[in-house]
């Protein structure tokens, strides 16, 4: 695509992948990343943050392939916490244990460079999720430590996880947003830019994020990079649509023939699963191949173990 041919951003998709990188994993914005972590995790006076310096983002996973990971945001704070924060877009039923695996790799490469168990830091993950993680819960925002079983002490502050389910948060009157709410609402697909702009006059943070929405949507890499994204992502949506029809489709011949009803969405749950794992890895290529080549997709399945 040439750079004439880059259509204008409309409908800013706040979580696009690139979007919320160049917004909040930028030393340029520090300050705005500075901004939403306190806020997410209701750090105020003495308790809050006062400075980010953004780490190492690619995490090694143990495969033989080589292959990498690399983390939406990852910064260390002023007391040595590092702070992990990660967008979500596609339903994954592995999410939380994901989640820990990247609090894992993050807490344990202090000791990969030599240090003693004493020197460890405190790692945070703030996950923000397109989807409902927890339907069993009506609250949008759920925080776990470890804890005693039955005096539910906290053992340490050293592991701390929050899922922020965005399409959960309802909230009639913006003007009475606390501060981590507004951060939210922002992402939120369930407001509107109206809304967001009465966000603003109330809050500089969220004015600044807006501010640079109009410096992004000019950007012509950038924008590139934003429709690359979106093409890519709605491809797997309409992958992952049409082998859950597929499956229940299938299911329900079976049943025909068993007389019972049957619903199968392994097949749809292994892919989207597969493909979140691709593009974490930074294996774009890969994936384009997934979503038109099933026998390549049905050896990579196997190579992952979900089939």
């Amino acid at each position: 695509m040439s750079m004439q041919d880059i259509p204008d951003i409309t409908h800013l998709n706040r979580l696009n992948d690139v979007f919320f990188k160049a917004l909040l994993g930028s030393e340029e914005r520090k300050t705005l990343t500075l901004n939403f972590i306190n806020a997410i995790l209701n750090r105020e006076g003495s308790n809050a943050f006062t400075s980010v310096t953004f780490s190492d983002k690619e995490i090694v996973p143990p495969r033989i392939d080589g292959k990498l990971s690399f983390l939406d945001v990852l910064v260390k704070m002023d007391d040595g916490t590092r702070v992990h924060v990660e967008v979500q877009v596609l339903m994954d039923e592995y999410m939380v244990n994901r989640s820990l695996y990247y609090w894992g790799r993050i807490y344990s490469r202090e000791l990969e460079k030599g240090n003693l168990y004493g020197d460890l830091s405190p790692v945070i993950t703030i996950n923000l999720l397109d989807f409902n993680q927890f339907p069993q819960y009506q609250t949008y925002i759920n925080t776990y430590h470890i804890t005693n079983d039955d005096t539910h002490d906290i053992l340490t502050n050293h592991l701390e996880m929050h899922f922020i389910e965005l399409k959960k948060i309802h909230i009639s009157d913006i003007k009475k947003l606390k501060r981590s709410e507004r951060w939210i609402a922002y992402f939120s697909p369930n407001f509107t830019d109206q809304e967001r702009r009465s966000l603003a006059m109330s809050d500089t943070a969220i004015q600044e994020a807006m501010d640079y929405e109009k410096q992004f949507a000019t950007n012509n890499e950038l924008k590139s990079a934003y429709w690359e994204h979106e093409r890519t992502m709605r491809d797997i949506a309409s992958a992952l649509y049409s082998r859950e029809k597929a499956g229940q489709e299938r299911g329900e011949r079976i049943g025909q023939e068993r007389g019972e009803k049957i619903g199968d969405k392994t097949g749809r749950q292994a892919l989207s699963t597969l493909i979140q794992k691709l593009l974490q890895e930074g294996r774009k290529e890969d994936v384009d191949r997934v979503l038109q080549d099933n026998e390549y997709q049905e050896k990579l399945l196997r190579e992952y173990h979900l089939k």
